[in-house]
């Protein structure tokens, strides 16, 4: 049967329950594949149940990666789009600087040819 444990992931990769592991001692003397040796309340099927310890520690793991990218990529991008923002703005402000100085060079062309219009008459 496959059940769901509430597990706190450990810090480190390394940590995992090891010890559990270290004091398992299994002989391969093909009685667990012997279907008559084993009455049928008593079968289970182990690979089953590994598969969603695995599968459920892997949830586990990929909550806890997608909460590491949220903190710390979250600023990074914050930061990225407020100097993108920035960026945006003075460049904004910059061609209204320069749409404003043709204009002021049109105004002062147009000056100085009426200006040397009057002068030839």
């Amino acid at each position: 049967m496959c059940q769901r444990r509430t597990q706190s992931w450990p810090e480190c990769l390394t940590s995992l329950s090891f010890k559990k592991i270290l004091f398992i001692y299994i002989a391969d003397n093909e009685t667990q594949t012997n279907n008559t040796t084993w009455p049928e309340m008593l079968k289970h099927d182990y690979e089953k149940e590994n598969n969603c310890q695995v599968m459920n520690e892997l949830k586990v793991l990929f909550q806890h990666l997608l909460n590491y990218n949220k903190r710390t990529f979250e600023k990074f991008m914050r930061d990225v789009n407020l100097k993108y923002n920035e960026r945006v703005n003075a460049n904004k402000k910059m061609r209204y600087e320069i749409k404003d100085l043709k204009m002021q060079m049109l105004e002062a062309e147009k000056e100085l040819a009426s200006m040397k219009s009057d002068s030839t008459h």
